[in-house]
């Protein structure tokens, strides 16, 4: 049985990791900042993975989050497959997680996102987008609640409040 504490440099990586997405990024110097910044995460991550210390729940969405700001495939896979665990055992983030981490996946592999999570900014108009491709037909009426996904409309006018102000 795995232990019931979480792991505490997983946390302050986790808490790092949203504390640089708080901010509006208006330069390419920063957003290249913090996909280094990222990838150092991750490296910081695979340690702790490789030691057997991800085990709590908790533990699971943290990991998930930080690969689900990765660069490649594998980490949106990795993503969503801890999400899924944390979901599982009662993580409530996880369930959406799972969700946004098996749409960003999809589209990394030239697939359209099936839950409408993916958004990226329109620069020239400065608002938030859905990213397309999306095909929702194989989602059941009642999945998105499941995994706790707003409706798209609501989500977008959630991330441009955001850049308002």
């Amino acid at each position: 049985m795995p232990p019931e504490t979480d792991n505490l440099k997983l946390e302050d990586l986790f808490n790092a990791d949203q504390r640089e997405r708080g901010q509006v990024l208006s330069s390419a110097a920063e957003v290249a900042a913090l996909k280094q910044n990222d990838a150092v995460r991750r490296k910081e991550l695979a340690e702790i993975m490789g030691r057997g210390e991800v085990n709590t729940a908790n533990d699971l969405y943290r990991a998930g989050v930080i690969l689900l700001h990765g660069a490649q495939p594998k980490d949106f896979l990795t993503a969503h497959r801890l999400a899924t665990m944390g979901a599982l055992s009662g993580h409530r983030g996880s369930r959406w997680l799972s969700a946004a981490a098996l749409d960003r996946f999809l589209m990394s592999i030239g697939l359209p996102q099936v839950y409408g999570t993916q958004f990226e900014r329109n620069e020239e108009e400065s608002r938030y987008q859905l990213r397309l491709p999306i095909d929702d037909s194989s989602v059941l009426h009642f999945e998105k609640r499941f995994f706790d996904v707003p409706p798209v409309i609501e989500r977008l006018a959630q991330l441009n409040r955001r850049i308002a102000g």
